[in-house]
């Protein structure tokens, strides 16, 4: 296999990545409105709990490091978040720059 095939792979894989990333925001939007017909709170400590606890033990059996797994999770959280707030049309903070 020739390094331009291996890229052509990685570029599939990654495209796969942007799709599944969009589907997850499409899902964001429908939890965003049963969360607003049932009044319940956009974010959920425990359910990010659970979420960085089981993709990091998918890691480990994928013999993939886990904290830049937790670090990539901790990021789709956040847009996934930040997607049910505007769909409830609350205002979403802005983000804090660190200098």
């Amino acid at each position: 296999m020739t390094i331009e095939e291996i890229r052509a792979e990685i570029t599939q894989i990654d495209e796969e990545i942007i799709r599944l990333i969009a589907q997850r925001q499409n899902l964001a939007k429908k939890v965003a409105a049963v969360k607003q017909t049932e009044g319940i709170p956009v974010h959920d400590n425990q359910r990010k709990t659970d979420v960085l606890e089981y993709v990091m033990k998918l890691a480990k059996a994928h013999k993939i490091d886990p904290v830049p797994v937790k670090t990539v999770f901790e990021t789709l959280i956040s847009m996934n978040e930040k997607e049910q707030r505007a769909t409830m049309g609350e205002s979403v903070p802005p983000r804090k720059l660190v200098r």
